[in-house]
């Protein structure tokens, strides 16, 4: 066991005990006003980077940077092997970055790009005048080729491919990084947007999900093609209006099984990866507390879904 990993173990567990916790997010959704949620996530491991006159936009931002800077200081603590899997999963806030850029291309309002550092993979010394162009640059990195210049597919494309990713080099998230490309996949089944078989996307779904799911042109046909373990994902899942309580029931799955993975890991890959998983659980609780916030306790129920 080399010291590295036992650094990295030790600050997992305290970045996690700094979790707000379905607790803390429930004071956050019934602090009544935006600026309320905000004085009280100023108090917790959120604090450096939220205070109040924030906009909601701006104090979600706040809440996922967080995170990441975290992630960015558990692989400076972790051995090669660890902080190899962490730039992998720093690819959610690359992802991000990207389908910002690509909002940015077609005339769209687009956040402030995510501040990776050296787990970045895609260089930013300027931006592409073209979708096309990005394209061009994602070949040389580990996104690999989108397969289309077309922005709406590229992003599609982009998703599943961090989703295989995940699912081939980071195998200790692989249960959960499966049963989010069954939701995943049901956005697309719902959009009515066809991913072709022989496209890059097809080729990364059905690595991940089967063939079956590729071919599944409706949400019933989808929970049927899917995994039995993969499968209950889309447990009452029947339509957009359930899709919310499906993805709040898997944030809530990831809480738990990543909580209690660190509080039981030993100094491994598994509990480094576990509390970024929890960190990143806790930060989406955590957004809608301060959108319940924002609306005056409406859309309190997500918060019960994820529990």
């Amino acid at each position: 066991m080399s010291a590295g990993w036992v650094a990295a173990q030790v600050r997992s567990r305290g970045l996690v005990a700094h979790c707000i916790g379905a607790a803390g997010a429930r004071e956050v959704a019934n602090a009544g006003s935006l600026d309320g949620a905000l004085a009280f996530l100023a108090t917790t491991g959120y604090g450096d980077r939220l205070h109040p006159g924030l906009d909601l936009a701006a104090s979600e931002r706040a809440v996922f940077a967080t995170v990441l800077w975290y992630l960015r200081v558990l692989a400076g603590w972790s051995p090669p092997l660890g902080a190899s899997r962490l730039h992998v999963l720093a690819g959610t806030f690359e992802l991000a970055n990207l389908r910002a850029e690509l909002a940015r291309l077609e005339g769209r309002d687009a956040p402030e790009p995510y501040e990776l550092g050296s787990l970045g993979s895609v260089a930013r010394h300027r931006a592409p005048s073209s979708s096309g162009e990005l394209r061009e640059a994602l070949k040389r990195t580990p996104w690999g080729d989108p397969g289309t210049a077309d922005a709406g597919e590229q992003s599609v494309a982009l998703q599943f491919s961090l989703i295989r990713r995940i699912v081939e080099n980071v195998p200790e998230a692989r249960g959960w990084a499966e049963t989010y490309a069954a939701l995943a996949m049901a956005r697309v089944v719902m959009a009515n947007v066809s991913i072709e078989p022989d496209s890059v996307a097809g080729t990364n779904v059905r690595a991940v999900l089967g063939s079956r799911a590729l071919a599944a042109k409706s949400l019933a046909d989808l929970a049927r093609a899917l995994p039995s373990d993969v499968s209950p994902a889309l447990d009452g899942v029947t339509g957009p209006l359930d899709l919310w309580a499906g993805e709040a029931r898997w944030w809530g799955r990831l809480w738990c099984e990543a909580l209690e993975k660190v509080r039981r890991g030993r100094a491994e890959p598994a509990t480094v990866v576990a509390a970024v998983a929890a960190q990143g659980a806790d930060a989406w609780r955590a957004r809608v507390a301060l959108e319940v916030a924002a609306r005056g306790g409406q859309g309190i129920e997500v918060l019960d879904a994820m529990a």
